[in-house]
């Protein structure tokens, strides 16, 4: 029998040859040679410090563990996933609203999900109630048709095959085409916590960062009907796409936005009839539901470590206060709404309200996404396109500019809070402390709640701002080189 120790020891040599095919910056050097970023003496300094031999070696060893780690534990994931009676978390819900609605009976019920549930994945007690749009039904008809094991199994193949479909589209997206640049694209989007995640709780947040992902690619090829159909699917989760209607409403993009209202009402419409329910019953039931899972402890923003949108910066602060803790909250929401809007209001004045689509005003639609709505730790797949759009950042400096310590301060920023979004924060650090305090209980002491467990909230609000700051510091410099 060969032991698994030989087996890491042969996927870190593998991972070390792949890398070192791929470590090369083809024609991007030639690009370079007059590069005044490059011949700044701070960069000059910085590069003899990593060609020193051992400096080298660590880094290189470094990128070649993380890359043979994560491999590793996303194979062990996908096989325990995979053993009888598997830990299926999130699937669970859809699972079984897709077995109601088989039954032509609604999800949205609370006392009919709930004993459901019991019976169906044999967990009974309070469960929180089934909160999403109709829209869902459709989406997830399929599931019932098969055993919930069979059905998982199904779910974790979608998975791979979406993140596949993410690192496909992220390499689209990225301005370089050295390989370089394209691995360390690829390397640091699937560091993002949210992609393992949502693999390993069964979420559809991937799904749905897919869905605008390549919304967005085939909008900027001026595709509007397949875009809109794709945005019109991913208001499933509306929490991570509405703001994407309103977004192209004022970039004037109105066949898109037909399309995908469209294509989202039908879907509403066919999940009502699917479970047998009316509009208004719906409405009913979904208030009624959503106010008993907004006070679960995985949810309740006062005692949520798992939220990591804004609006639990206030509760946290101020658990003893609800007015000032909303008030705080909502001030924060606003001042970074207004922010995004004034910088919109910049780019279009300067574009003479063009109708184009530009990278970072939706990467920072989708930092408002999580930031302003209720989000969890699946969510963080959202920032994908702020990781392009750092890479694409770095290459126009490197390019167009002269090395600037404070420009490259807000780049080091928004690099360091997407760092925080990875499993270093989340799962090793966050989790650990997590388990050593009942939760849930609210024993969490107070300064951990504000700081560390805190951090990927920060974190949203430091990548959104650098984003911000690094787009509105570009305008007059790209203005000048498109003229």
């Amino acid at each position: 029998m060969i032991s698994f120790g030989f087996w890491n020891l042969l996927i870190v040599i593998v991972v070390a040859l792949v890398l070192k095919n791929n470590w090369r910056l083809d024609d991007e050097k030639a690009a370079w040679k007059n590069s005044l970023f490059l011949k700044s003496s701070v960069i000059q300094r910085l590069m003899q410090f990593f060609r020193q031999p051992i400096v080298n070696f660590i880094v290189q060893a470094s990128v070649v563990l993380v890359v043979t780690r994560f491999l590793c534990y996303t194979g062990w994931l996908i096989y325990l996933l995979n053993q009888p009676n598997p830990p299926l978390w999130d699937f669970k819900w859809f699972y079984v609203a897709s077995k109601l609605a088989h039954q032509h009976l609604s999800p949205f019920n609370v006392e009919i999900f709930s004993q459901s549930f019991c019976t169906l994945t044999k967990v009974c007690g309070f469960i929180p109630p089934f909160v999403y749009p109709p829209n869902i039904i459709p989406l997830i008809w399929f599931l019932a048709d098969f055993s919930i094991n069979t059905a998982f199994t199904i779910w974790i193949g979608m998975h791979i095959l979406a993140i596949c479909l993410i690192l496909w589209g992220a390499n689209i997206l990225l301005e370089s085409k050295s390989r370089v640049f394209r691995t360390i694209c690829t390397i640091s989007v699937v560091l993002i916590y949210g992609l393992v995640r949502d693999l390993q709780v069964g979420n559809i947040a991937i799904f749905v960062a897919i869905l605008i992902l390549w919304m967005f690619i085939w909008a900027r090829k001026n595709q509007d009907i397949p875009a809109g159909i794709c945005l019109g699917i991913a208001v499933c989760k509306p929490t991570l796409a509405a703001l994407f209607i309103l977004y192209f409403l004022l970039k004037r993009r109105f066949s898109l936005v037909f399309a995908s209202i469209v294509t989202g009402t039908s879907l509403v419409f066919l999940g009502l009839a699917l479970t047998d329910n009316s509009l208004t019953q719906f409405l009913s039931d979904a208030d009624r539901g959503f106010s008993l899972w907004l006070n679960d402890p995985s949810n309740s923003p006062y005692l949520s470590m798992s939220r990591l949108d804004l609006m639990v910066v206030g509760p946290r602060f101020f658990p003893n206060n609800p007015f000032v803790a909303k008030l705080l909250s909502d001030f924060i929401v606003l001042i970074l709404v207004g922010f995004v809007g004034w910088y919109w209001y910049l780019q279009q004045s300067l574009t003479a309200w063009s109708k184009k689509i530009y990278l970072e005003e939706m990467v920072l639609v989708s930092c408002l996404s999580i930031a302003v709505n209720y989000s969890q730790q699946t969510s963080t797949v959202m920032l994908i396109p702020a990781v392009v759009f750092l890479l694409n950042d770095l290459l126009y400096q490197i390019r167009y500019c002269t090395f600037s310590m404070r420009r490259m301060s807000v780049w080091l920023v928004g690099v360091c809070s997407l760092a925080v979004q990875t499993g270093v924060i989340h799962g090793w650090l966050i989790g650990y402390l997590a388990n050593r305090w009942n939760v849930k209980a609210g024993e969490l002491p107070y300064i951990l709640k504000v700081t560390i467990f805190a951090l990927p909230s920060y974190a949203i609000l430091a990548i959104t701002l650098s984003v911000l700051v690094l787009a509105i510091s570009s305008l007059p410099q790209k203005q000048v080189l498109k003229f």
